[in-house]
C-alpha cells in the first residue's frame, strides 16, 4: 500500500498496489441495489487539487475536479441508467448518480 504525499487540503490518496482487476472481479458479489459498475467520480473542493498524484489522477479520467464553496462527491453508476440521483447532504457531502 502506498500513500501519497499531498498538502492537508486534498484527499488522502492511497494506492493498493496488491489489487488487480481480476481479484476484484472474481470476488465480486451483487450489490443490494443492483449497481454493478462506478463509471464516474467527480470531486468538488474548496482548493483546486495541485499534487502529482492528484494531476494523474484527473488526467487520467479517472476523476473530475472542480472547485466549490461546499465540498462533494458525486459517483456516478452504471452510466447512470436508471436516471436517479441519491443526495446525501447534509450528513454526507455525497451523491449517487444512479
Amino acid at each position: 500500500m502506498h500513500i501519497a504525499e499531498t498538502g492537508l487540503e486534498e484527499p488522502m490518496w492511497v494506492y493498493l498496489s496488491f489489487m488487480r482487476r481480476l481479484d476484484r472481479e472474481q470476488r465480486f458479489v451483487e450489490h443490494p441495489i443492483g449497481v454493478r459498475e462506478i463509471m464516474g467520480l467527480a470531486l468538488t473542493s474548496a482548493a483546486p487539487l495541485r499534487s502529482t498524484v492528484a494531476q494523474r489522477i484527473i488526467e487520467s479520467g479517472i476523476l473530475s475536479n472542480r472547485v466549490g464553496a461546499e465540498p462533494l462527491l458525486e459517483i456516478e453508476f452504471d452510466g447512470k441508467l436508471r436516471k436517479q440521483t441519491v443526495d446525501f447532504r447534509p450528513r454526507l457531502p455525497l451523491m449517487f448518480q444512479l
